[in-house]
């Protein structure tokens, strides 16, 4: 065999492991690349077609980058003719209409300032390295992304030159001023800086599911604010968290807040679904991250459970309500309640607001339409205040491990966020624990089993108005049927008022507030007031109809008992009073608010029917008898009569046979006393 065909050299065109070993065939290459016959020859046809194809895909990539990859002169040439307001898409609203006069240079991947350009200022020329597809490929990739904006929305390019604050804040929590590989800088509407967790490259084309944000004007970057936001690059890092910061006031006073947590949510709305946040989480620059590894997603409920219209999750302290740290669903609800604290002193400007945004955001959440959509938290979850020597076990202080502190109305806050920023930048593993040995994973799971038994016990009490509303409407049509006619026409025309008003309310149920049942309560207690003349109505009724059902009771065991039902006869109507005086009795025993007037008459009209008809059995019983009787006595007469006649028979019978006997005798004794002429002697009397 040759070499040509041996199995060991021969191709396979399917390797995996579920699938068996199928050979190549040759013939399922392309033509211009299957070799009509065998050749030995190092340049063979095949050969150098891959070798060109090879070489061309090298050539096009350099030139490729050699076109698009323009130096600063052809770029502000571009910009001189390129009006931004003709583009689809406007990557800085001040630009609308106005042709930009002076070169943008595009940030990178990493941001303005790569590293690699970083480098290349400060050394001398490099060496040119030898052309390869993959280098092409990269070179290819480096020059495109950042001339197709449609790419990448936020990646707009900077309107100034990179500052010492943008690198001072992207550096590391050890002061270093370089840009962070895991943190890509981008900054968008003028103000505001966007912070990916982590670079496309590294996320794999993972999906961000929460956004953090929060906001910091004016401030140094060797401030404690800046230092507390740095706090969170690292849990930014490990989780691929979004961060967005507002550095310029956008309303006036504290108003910025609700503001921007608003922007950003008609911001994510504008998105295809498939690409916005989920949940945004906000948190006040006095907040320092202690442990990086617990996860935003820890305290949210699970998607596509019983809790998909919790939208906001909030905590409290002694004073109420704590805004200070908070995550609230990307969610068309959410929007309206951040439109209605933006705008509350507008619309009630008479409502004093000591604690302004904070004030109205809790005045709100109390309101019918946003109640049902929100969940307390405990307070060490998100606002945990800083605890004694650190070591508590109060439910409002840190713990070891615990995510985060808060410094909320603290007076000397800056010292007490120094001593708190020394244990969050060392790092220290008694603090930086693992969720799992944390105790987040049981309280978060206690927490939403403890939510979902309370809600259900809402739902169950909702349930239980509305039975008592519907099986009072029920009793109330009833008793009207029943008895109304025995009131005044004015009393039962407020009756049926109050009774059609409970409908209504049964009818309309809030849309907004579904676990509200005051207005349904309400309805319920007015009828059941109004209905008063009502029950006094029926129990005067229902006293005499006991009345009539005892007499009927006690005269249907009278007749019973002179059937001789105690003596064992048994007949169809004996049988039938029993039942009915049993029934009668078992309704009589019943409480007499479960009477029904109708049941009870029937009841006792039984009882009457079924004595009437054993007293008309009885009555035929008698009427019978007596004919029974006259009939044996006619018949006892007839025989009698008939028994006279033949005696009379007979003894007339014997007295004529006595006759004759006589007369025989008589004659027999007459005959010798006479002679007849011829000599016989003839008697003589």
């Amino acid at each position: 065999m040759s070499a040509r065909h041996s199995p060991k050299v021969e191709a396979y065109a399917d390797s995996s492991p579920i699938s068996p070993l199928t050979p190549l065939s040759p013939s399922a290459l392309p033509q211009w690349i299957r070799q009509s016959r065998p050749r030995s020859a190092i340049f063979s046809s095949g050969r150098v077609r891959i070798l060109l194809i090879a070489l061309g895909c090298m050539f096009m990539g350099w030139t490729l980058t050699s076109v698009l990859g323009s130096n600063e002169q052809d770029l502000a040439e571009f910009d001189s003719v390129y009006d931004k307001a003709s583009g689809g898409v406007l990557d800085d609203p001040t630009g609308f209409g106005v042709q930009s006069s002076h070169a943008k240079q595009q940030p990178g991947i990493l941001g303005p300032n790569d590293p690699d350009d970083e480098s290349e200022s400060g050394m001398g020329p490099r060496p040119q390295k030898e052309p390869t597809v993959s280098g092409a490929l990269a070179e290819l990739h480096h020059a495109v992304k950042g001339k197709i904006q449609s790419w990448n929305p936020y990646h707009a390019a900077s309107s100034h030159a990179p500052t010492d604050d943008d690198d001072y804040y992207n550096s590391t929590s050890t002061g270093a001023k370089h840009k962070s590989h895991n943190t890509t800088s981008l900054e968008a509407l003028g103000g505001e800086t966007i912070h990916d967790g982590m670079s496309d490259e590294e996320g794999l084309g993972a999906r961000t599911r929460i956004g953090k944000c929060t906001i910091l004007f004016n401030s140094n970057p060797n401030s404690y604010w800046e230092r507390a936001v740095r706090s969170h690059e690292n849990h930014d890092k490990q989780h691929g968290y979004r961060l967005h910061v507002l550095r310029q006031q956008i309303m006036d006073d504290v108003w910025s807040k609700p503001a921007y947590i608003l922007s950003l949510l008609l911001r994510e709305l504008a998105k295809p679904e498939g690409e916005r946040l989920e949940w945004l989480f906000w948190f006040d620059a006095d907040t320092i991250i202690l442990n990086p590894y617990i996860p935003i997603e820890i305290f949210l409920p699970k998607p596509g459970g019983e809790f998909d219209d919790v939208h906001l999750i909030y905590s409290e302290d002694w004073n109420g309500l704590n805004n200070g740290v908070f995550p609230v669903r990307v969610h068309q609800w959410s929007v309206q309640l951040f439109s209605a604290i933006t705008s509350f002193r507008h619309f009630r400007p008479d409502v004093q607001l000591v604690m302004r945004d904070q004030a109205a955001m809790e005045m709100l959440m109390k309101e019918p339409y946003f109640k049902n959509n929100i969940v307390q938290a405990p307070q060490r979850w998100f606002n945990a205040y800083q605890g004694e020597h650190n070591e508590t076990l109060a439910p409002f202080q840190i713990r070891r491990g615990d995510f985060l502190v808060h410094f909320a109305g603290v007076w000397d806050r800056e010292a007490r966020m120094n001593y708190w920023f020394d244990r969050s930048e060392q790092h220290l593993d008694d603090w930086e624990v693992p969720l799992k040995a944390t105790s987040y994973p049981q309280e978060v799971k206690d927490f939403w089993a403890e939510q979902s038994a309370k809600r259900k016990e809402r739902k169950e009490g909702v349930a239980t108005v509305r039975l008592k509303a519907k099986e009072l409407l029920a009793k109330v049509e009833q008793d009207l049927r029943d008895f109304g006619d025995r009131l005044p026409s004015s009393e039962k025309e407020a009756i049926e008022t109050a009774r059609d008003e409970l409908n209504k309310a049964m009818e309309d149920s809030d849309a907004k507030d579904p676990y509200n049942t005051t207005k349904l309560e309400d309805a319920t207690t007015h009828l059941t007031d109004v209905s008063s003349p009502l029950r006094d109505a029926i129990e005067k009724a229902l006293k005499s109809l006991l009345s009539s059902a005892h007499e009927a009771i006690f005269a249907g065991e009278k007749d019973l008992l002179e059937g001789g039902a105690d003596k064992g006869i048994e007949n169809p109507e004996l049988t039938l009073l029993s039942e009915t005086v049993k029934r009668l009795k078992a309704l009589v025993m019943m409480p007499q608010e479960e009477w029904n007037r109708h049941t009870v008459t029937e009841a006792t009209e039984e009882v009457t029917r079924a004595r009437a008809a054993l007293k008309e059995k009885s009555e035929e019983i008698i009427r019978k008898a007596k004919e029974k009787e006259e009939k044996e006595k006619s018949e006892e007469m007839i025989k009698a009569k008939e028994k006279a006649e033949r005696e009379k028979e007979r003894e007339r019978a014997r007295v004529s046979s006595i006759k004759d006997v006589a007369v025989g005798e008589v004659a027999a004794t007459a005959v010798p006393d006479a002679v007849s002429p011829a000599g016989d002697n003839v008697f003589t009397p």
